[in-house]
């Protein structure tokens, strides 16, 4: 992988991040970042390599992972 695709991905990721942590008013503000971090950590890995945007990469999370991510956000709001 060249440097430029790394920093790509990083800006994807980054992207991703910045639009998940944005849904997670119900979760209390200590535990978004690692919630964030649990809710991204379900996306396949080629995801990120066929989306050209984080963006599109966390819908897909939310569409195709739907019950996991609403159970993360559960137990991190308890």
């Amino acid at each position: 992988m060249h440097t430029k695709d790394l920093s790509v991905d990083a800006d994807k990721v980054a992207q991703a991040r910045e639009m998940c942590l944005s849904r997670l008013r119900m979760v209390p503000r200590e535990r978004r970042e690692a919630v964030a971090d649990s809710i991204l950590a379900l996306a396949e890995p080629e995801w990120w390599e066929q989306r050209q945007k984080g963006a599109d990469v966390f819908l897909l999370i939310l569409e195709l992972r739907k019950a996991k991510v609403m159970q993360i956000m559960q137990e991190a709001s308890k």
